[in-house]
């Protein structure tokens, strides 16, 4: 490469490390709470105008606000933003996004000083970024939702409890919402927001049901549905499904240790040949030069990573149990 080039990789890079600087710490959050202030300041205390924004987080914000504007375009701000959402991720869909292009920018002028081929460079390091965003979302989205699955079987002892109280199902749901244990609380205090500006309160937690893929409590809602209609204990019901729940429970945690030499085995197999590959670019970059240099080489990095893919899916398919 030459001097001009690398200048640009390194603009590039320095570029957009500082775009994700200022996004990672919230300097944008800061600066819309400083207006806020300011604004409330204002209106009710002396007559001081807001300050005025400084020059980076200005120029951060109007990357963001093209962003904004690139996602709606594209009709992804939606989506995006109700996946981030579910992740439990406070940030707008436009800075996600645009994290995510600075890390692809700066992964792409990595891997192309790396190779020394501009177009693998670019082409891996945005694939790359725009894989890593989003699995970061989908694992945040596993994780709170795992999270919620544990939280149930706790939550509905709590309803139950109160319905013996003398508490109405309403009541017993805010009862679990000032509880304030994440991210159960949170799922049913949207859904009782919903119910108290006129939505059935069954619908509403049909809702919580779909975003978190829940069918402990999928069961929980329609015994409710049931119990509207024909009458019963509903305290009872959610004692007794809370059993069942706990005892699910206990069998899935044994089956996931039963499981764990091979999802172990999984995972060092998914490793072996990046960690390998990995070595070999430190001590013996000439050895695998032509896989990016000549045709055939780049042929067999392409039929190498959708095998190595295909791979991985199986072998999680295998080690994963439903309980």
């Amino acid at each position: 490469m030459t001097g001009m080039p690398l200048v640009a990789v390194l603009a590039l890079v320095f570029a957009a490390l500082f775009v994700i600087a200022l996004l990672a710490t919230g300097s944008l959050r800061a600066q819309d709470q400083r207006r806020e202030l300011a604004d409330r300041i204002e209106r009710y205390g002396p007559r001081h105008g807001p300050a005025a924004p400084e020059g980076d987080a200005k120029a951060v914000g109007a990357a963001v606000g093209w962003m904004a504007q690139l996602l709606r375009s594209s009709n992804t701000e939606r989506g995006l933003a109700e996946r981030l959402d579910l992740a439990g991720i406070a940030r707008k869909p436009a800075e996600w996004a645009l994290l995510g292009v600075s890390a692809g920018a700066v992964l792409s002028a990595l891997l192309t000083l790396l190779f020394g081929n501009i177009v693998i460079g670019v082409l891996a390091g945005a694939v790359a970024g725009y894989v890593g965003m989003r699995l970061i979302v989908s694992v945040r989205i596993s994780r709170r939702r795992s999270a919620f699955r544990d939280q149930l079987p706790d939550v509905l002892q709590l309803i139950a409890s109160s319905l013996r109280a003398g508490m109405s199902l309403p009541q017993a749901l805010d009862a679990v919402v000032r509880e304030d244990s994440q991210p159960a609380a949170g799922e049913f205090s949207r859904a009782l927001a919903e119910s108290r500006i006129g939505a059935n309160l069954e619908d509403a937690l049909d809702a919580v049901v779909a975003r978190m893929d829940s069918m402990d409590l999928r069961w929980t809602v329609m015994a409710i549905r049931i119990q509207r209609e024909v009458g019963g204990n509903l305290a009872e019901v959610l004692s007794q499904t809370v059993v069942t729940m706990r005892e699910r429970a206990s069998l899935r945690r044994h089956v996931h240790a039963l499981s764990a030499e091979g999802r172990l085995s999984g995972y060092i197999l998914i490793a072996l040949p990046l960690l390998l590959t990995g070595a070999l670019l430190l001590i013996a970059r000439s050895y695998l030069r032509p896989l990016w240099t000549t045709p055939i080489g780049v042929v067999l990095v392409v039929v190498s990573a959708v095998l190595f893919v295909i791979g991985v899916i199986w072998m999680r398919a295998a080690v994963k149990v439903e309980v």
